[in-house]
């Protein structure tokens, strides 16, 4: 598979069995490969999602979701040993995509932001990921004040008012929206949750719902902050690469 292995944290569930690893694909999705590369890609969509992309004003954001969702189906051919034509996926109740078919039962999660998106593959564990591009949503502290927990609003306040917070606020929000789709639930049911304590690569993990999630920080390189969460005691091991889109989709 295309990608070098950039980063890796160790970790074990609960009673010491060691969980299957995380698999982490950040793909760059900004190199251009001409009229025959995306037809190339578009050929790995279903009619489903060349729909939804085209239903975007945004033409940044229907090229990022055709590319993304080629490439994530490429690397889950992969990793699951089947064809590409045979990977399909399909919401949850609250958005998240399940694999269907051949793939049922295998944990995945896919989150863009911009011209970069991260796959996640896991066991049979749930998984979430998020990406957060660094840009303020506002005023953070003000939005920090009215939807997060008051021990994360103050950790901002703390903080110079300009990039440092927008980056902080950022940081939360990854946290918050990767424990909220490894739960399969909505980022409303931990929003004011506190996540602020997490140190990189996990902290304390986070009960919802009678379950434990570890919550894990990605070093991902400036302007962005990301996350990824799982359930049980620790994330195990996390496993990162990079890749392009076009190594997966053009090249292959």
């Amino acid at each position: 598979m295309p990608g070098d292995t950039s980063g890796e944290a160790a970790g074990e569930e609960d009673g010491g069995a060691v969980r299957a690893p995380v698999r982490i694909w950040d793909v760059d999705l900004s190199g251009d490969a001409g009229p025959a590369g995306e037809a190339a890609a578009d050929a790995l969509l279903t009619d489903a999602e060349r729909a939804r992309a085209a239903r975007l004003a945004d033409p940044a954001r229907r090229t990022a979701l055709r590319r993304s969702h080629a490439a994530a189906r490429r690397l889950l051919a992969g990793e699951l040993g089947l064809p590409p034509g045979r990977i399909g996926w399909a919401p949850g109740p609250y958005g998240k995509p399940a694999l269907t078919g051949a793939g049922r039962g295998r944990a995945w999660n896919l989150s863009r932001s911009g011209p970069r998106a991260l796959v996640a593959v896991g066991g049979t564990a749930p998984v979430g990921v998020d990406l957060q591009a660094e840009h303020p949503h506002g005023d953070p502290l003000a939005l920090a004040r009215r939807f997060f927990a008051p021990a994360e609003a103050a950790q901002l306040a703390a903080l110079p008012a300009g990039p440092a917070r927008t980056r902080r606020l950022c940081l939360l929000l990854a946290r918050k929206e990767a424990w909220a789709k490894a739960a399969g639930g909505r980022l409303l049911d931990v929003l004011r949750r506190d996540v602020g304590g997490v140190p990189a690569p996990y902290g304390t993990p986070r009960r919802l719902g009678g379950a434990d999630y570890a919550v894990a920080d990605l070093t991902i390189g400036p302007g962005y902050a990301a996350a990824v969460a799982t359930t049980g005691r620790t994330p195990g091991r996390i496993d990162y690469r990079s890749c392009d889109w076009r190594d997966l989709c053009v090249r292959n």
